[in-house]
C-alpha cells in the first residue's frame, strides 16, 4: 500500500487493480491478460474496475464507438448533473453524438479512477478526466467559435454486470464558456429561460446543529470516511480556514472550477473562502468516499453537494441575490506522506449560476 503507514487514516485490503497515472493511455486499448478481480456478468476481456471504465471511455469518445454505450449502460440508466437529469440509455447516446459533433477532434487523458465496491454490490468509480478539443459545432453556450477548450470533468458511476445504471457527470463548463470567450453570466441567465424537466428543490441548510452552533468534528480518524467527512465539516462548514495546514502539505497545488490553479495554502484559502463568499449560508455535504492506490500516492475521491443561496461577490462574481443552488462538486485529493499534494475540485460554474439565476 502506497505510504499508508503515513496517511491519515486506514485503508482496508482489497484486489491490486490498473493503475492509470504517468501512463501513455495507448497503453490502456488493449485487454490484460489476466482478469485480476471478480467481477461477475462483465465482459470477459475487462481485467478490473479501472480498465473496464478507462476502456469504454476510450471506446466511446476518442474511438467514436457512440453504440457501446448501449452495451455499457442500463436502458433505464439515471445521469445527473447541475442542470438537469438523463433517464434513458437514448439521452446518454443522443447527448454524446451532439458532443462530439460539436468538437469533433476531442481527447480524453485520463488522470484517475478511484473505486468502491464489488461484484455483489456493484462497483462505484469516480474517474477524473481532462478533455481537449476544438470548437467547431454550436452548442447550447451559442454558436461555433473555433477556439481550443480543455476542461476537467469528473464521472461517479455505479455499475453491475456490465452496465452502468447510475452517473452523477460533473464537468467543468465554466472553463468551456471561459475559453469560447462568451460571458459566463450572460449565458447562465438566457439558459435559466429554458424549459426545464425537473426543477431541483433545495431548502437552505441552517447552520445550526439542531439549536447550538456546529462544531469541530469531534470523533475519531479511522477511516478514509471519517477524515472526508472531518475535512468537510471543519474548514468548509466550521469556516476554519486555518484548518488547510492540517491536511494540506505547504507546497500543494489545486486545480479548480473554471480553470483556477491555486499554489501554496494561502491560495487554496483563497479558493474554498471565496466559493463560501458567494453561498455565505450554505453547508456541504459529503455524499460519497471512494479511493485508489495509485503511482504517485493514494487517491481520495469525494463527491458531496454544497447547498444554499448566493450573493453577489466571492468566486461566483456577481450572482443574483438569494438564488438557490445545490452545487454538486467532486473532490480529488493525491497524498503524500500524510498531507494533500495535489487537489483538483470540478463543479459546473455554469449550471450553479443557472440555478441561481432560475430560482
Amino acid at each position: 500500500m502506497t505510504e499508508a503507514k503515513a496517511l491519515p487514516f486506514a485503508l482496508p485490503e482489497r484486489p491490486a487493480v490498473t493503475r492509470i497515472r504517468k501512463r501513455d493511455t495507448r497503453e490502456f486499448a488493449a485487454p490484460g491478460p489476466l482478469r485480476t478481480q471478480p467481477m461477475r456478468g462483465f465482459e470477459d476481456d475487462f481485467t478490473d474496475i479501472v480498465d473496464y471504465i478507462i476502456r469504454i471511455t476510450n471506446q466511446i469518445w476518442p474511438e467514436r464507438q457512440v453504440g457501446r454505450i448501449y452495451d455499457t449502460y442500463d436502458p433505464h440508466c439515471v445521469v445527473y448533473n447541475a442542470t438537469g437529469t438523463v433517464r434513458s440509455v437514448e439521452e446518454v447516446v443522443a447527448a454524446t453524438t451532439a458532443s462530439i459533433h460539436s468538437a469533433p477532434d476531442g481527447e480524453s487523458h485520463h488522470l484517475n479512477v478511484a473505486w468502491s465496491g464489488d461484484e455483489d454490490e456493484g462497483f462505484y468509480t469516480s474517474h477524473l478526466g481532462y478533455s481537449l478539443s476544438t470548437n467547431l459545432g454550436d452548442t447550447i453556450y451559442g454558436p461555433a467559435t473555433g477556439r481550443r477548450i480543455g476542461r476537467l470533468f469528473v464521472a461517479d458511476c455505479v455499475s453491475r454486470n456490465n452496465l452502468i445504471h447510475t452517473e452523477w457527470l460533473m464537468r467543468d463548463n465554466g472553463a468551456s464558456v471561459r475559453q469560447m470567450g462568451y460571458d459566463m453570466h450572460e449565458v447562465a441567465q438566457c439558459l435559466a429561460e429554458a424549459p426545464f424537466r425537473e426543477e431541483r428543490i433545495v431548502v437552505a441548510p441552517t447552520r445550526l446543529e439542531g439549536q447550538a452552533p456546529r462544531s469541530l468534528h469531534a470523533a475519531a480518524v479511522e477511516t478514509v470516511w471519517d477524515w472526508a467527512v472531518r475535512h468537510f465539516n471543519d474548514i468548509w462548514n466550521m469556516r476554519r480556514f486555518d484548518l488547510v495546514s492540517r491536511d494540506y502539505s505547504p507546497h500543494v497545488i489545486a486545480h479548480w472550477a473554471s480553470g483556477r490553479v491555486a499554489n501554496g495554502l494561502r491560495n487554496v484559502q483563497a479558493l474554498i473562502i471565496a466559493l463560501n463568499a458567494s453561498v455565505p449560508n450554505g453547508a456541504v455535504r459529503v455524499e460519497h468516499v471512494c479511493w485508489s492506490d495509485e503511482t504517485d500516492g493514494v487517491i481520495v475521491a469525494v463527491r458531496w453537494t454544497l447547498e444554499g443561496t448566493t450573493v453577489p461577490g466571492g468566486l461566483l462574481g456577481n450572482a443574483p441575490a438569494g438564488g438557490s443552488v445545490a452545487i454538486m462538486g467532486s473532490s480529488h485529493f493525491r497524498f503524500w506522506g500524510g498531507s494533500i499534494v495535489e487537489e483538483w475540485t470540478v463543479f459546473d460554474e455554469v449550471g450553479t449560476l443557472v440555478q441561481a439565476y432560475r430560482s
